[in-house]
């Protein structure tokens, strides 16, 4: 595994530097990535003897840094991990008043942006090497790792992972039969289409399904995970009849109408149809709607095009990896958005 930024000797010192009154918080994404991140993390610490007492998953939104910096001194939170959360598609001035306030390790494999101070105590990543999958690298000797090897496989297989021929020869040694073929119906696949779905389901309390995988008690989320593929699957039925596409840009544009929170699962199961094609969905949620952008093939790369439908917006914010990316406007900036990215 490459670093782009920072090594594992870096992780493991700021690990020793951990003192037994330290109080420390883990702040990790919304995603199955995300959620596996925190677990290896929780799991190496307590190899260690140390206790993670703050836990929380954070929303790309309007000032989120400056909102969870309350909660962490309400907590008394000393260190504080970050993972699989694109920091810098904030701005670093966030970034620094966090870091000015805790002891700050940042762990994530988001794109690196040029001019953005990221410091030291960073690792950085391929896109390729979900923060999953560096998490339990950059710990399996200190945890015991064979029992997660199912949660890894799952979170690499959630991010799309495993098109690293690398990533996709540690699965098969998990999963000897394995096979690019049988992927989404193996093991690890519907692992992580359970897991996904309790995320979605359980939104404003991910701390639930936190504490399922955490137990290993999967069976919890066989009901929620009908609800939800079936959710997904009308809208992937009617995306191509609905959906305006423009095609001198090979590319489909579409609303999600639904309850929950699906365009990102939506948009990556429509964009398995046509590898080469652009989908863009877009969802209401409130005075906002959250996009979602892929590109399978990369024939566009949609972490620029999300950065350039934002151009000009208020309080929007966009960008992620070059087959797929997300972004968040306001609902009144919807046709300036669609403008820009089909300049």
């Amino acid at each position: 595994m490459d670093y782009l930024i920072g090594s594992k000797k870096e992780f493991l010192d700021f690990v020793d530097s951990i003192k037994a009154e330290d109080k420390i918080g883990i702040l990790t994404h919304t995603d199955l990535d995300g959620l596996a991140s925190a677990v290896f993390l929780e799991k190496i610490l307590e190899a260690k003897g140390h206790e993670v007492t703050f836990l929380d998953f954070l929303f790309y939104e309007d000032g989120v840094l400056e909102k969870v910096i309350s909660n962490l001194k309400e907590n008394l939170i000393d260190k504080i991990f970050i993972s699989d959360f694109s920091i810098d598609s904030l701005d670093d001035v966030a970034f620094n008043l966090l870091k000015e306030e805790f002891d700050v390790f940042l762990i994530d494999h988001h794109p690196l942006v040029g001019g953005f101070d990221y410091g030291n105590k960073v690792i950085k990543t391929a896109s390729s090497d979900c923060s999953a999958l560096t998490i339990f690298d950059l710990g399996k000797e200190i945890f015991d790792s064979e029992n997660w090897e199912w949660l890894v496989c799952a979170a690499i297989f959630s991010d799309y992972s495993y098109k690293s021929s690398e990533n996709f020869e540690f699965m098969k040694s998990v999963y000897p039969d394995l096979t690019l073929e049988n992927i989404s119906y193996s093991k690890p696949g519907i692992i992580a289409k359970k897991v996904s779905s309790a995320l979605i389901y359980y939104k404003r309390d991910l701390k639930k399904v936190y504490d399922l995988v955490l137990e290993k008690n999967l069976s919890e989320l066989d009901e929620i995970h009908e609800i939800i593929d079936e959710e997904i699957n009308k809208c992937v039925e009617e995306y191509f009849d609905k959906a305006e596409f423009y095609p001198d840009k090979n590319m489909f544009i579409y609303e999600v109408d639904s309850k929950f929170s699906i365009a990102s699962y939506v948009t990556t199961m429509v964009s398995t149809m046509k590898k080469d094609f652009t989908f863009i969905s877009y969802q209401g949620g409130g005075e906002y709607y959250k996009i979602s952008a892929r590109n399978q093939n990369v024939t566009q790369d949609m972490n620029k095009l999300m950065k350039k439908g934002v151009e000009g917006l208020e309080n929007a914010m966009g960008g992620g990896h070059a087959p797929a990316s997300a972004a968040r406007i306001m609902r009144e900036d919807l046709g300036k958005f669609k403008e820009n990215i089909l300049k």
